[in-house]
């Protein structure tokens, strides 16, 4: 068969496959393997992504190449990657959540008061410019001796029922602790919840996992900003 009997891509799928024999496939995978399965890990437990069932199928996708006639490769790199995952998975996961929990630390003190919360709140609108009535703070006592406590860092809401449109709607214990409640329309206790919570939603997870002790210092908060 001639050249001219070829098509460009024929051509090149034969010089490809001519060139890419068993050693230095298996070169190759082995020198971006473990970056792959490192950055794959990285963005499952990070962010929003598929779960860690998921990272070997996605690896393996981003590897294939098609119309290569070695019938071998996509075997080779299956186990190349499972091998990398059993070899890192387990000390990547360990370090990432060391440091999760460091993080975690970091964002809940012993206690803390409404108050303060209410001001970080506020800080960005103050820094943007806003004026009026930014916030959503409501505070509710209970029969039992807890408090509701509805809170909104974007979004003002009035009326009978606004604490049921806040963002988040945590119970308060006698205690000052956080019991239960919803984080970002999300139950606080649900198991489901994959990826991470940010700004005030992030802070008050951190404050139900190591116990902060929230002080209803006042029940009536400023939610404004400016000369208002």
């Amino acid at each position: 068969m001639t050249t001219n009997d070829l098509n460009l891509g024929d051509i090149i799928s034969a010089t490809v496959a001519k060139q890419l024999d068993a050693s230095f496939v298996e070169k190759e995978v082995e020198t971006r393997v473990s970056k792959l399965v490192v950055e794959a890990v990285d963005r499952a437990l990070r962010g929003y992504s598929e779960t860690a069932k998921l990272i070997e199928k996605a690896v393996e996708e981003a590897l294939r190449v098609e119309r290569l006639d070695l019938p071998s490769y996509g075997t080779v790199v299956a186990h190349m990657v499972k091998a990398q995952i059993e070899a890192n998975v387990s000390e990547l996961v360990a370090g990432r959540l060391a440091e999760d929990v460091t993080e975690l630390l970091k964002l809940a003190p012993k206690e803390i008061k409404l108050s303060e919360i209410a001001e970080e709140m506020l800080k960005p609108h103050r820094d943007d410019g806003s004026y009026g009535s930014v916030i959503t703070v409501i505070v509710e006592q209970n029969e039992y001796g807890s408090t509701w406590l509805s809170l909104d860092e974007e979004t003002h809401h009035e009326g009978a029922r606004a604490e049921y449109q806040c963002q988040h709607r945590i119970l308060i214990s006698k205690d000052g602790t956080i019991s239960g409640g919803t984080i970002d329309n999300r139950d606080l206790k649900s198991t489901k919840h994959i990826g991470r919570t940010y700004g005030l939603g992030q802070k008050l997870r951190a404050y139900f996992a190591c116990g902060t002790k929230i002080i209803l210092d006042e029940d009536d908060v400023v939610t404004s900003v400016g000369d208002y």
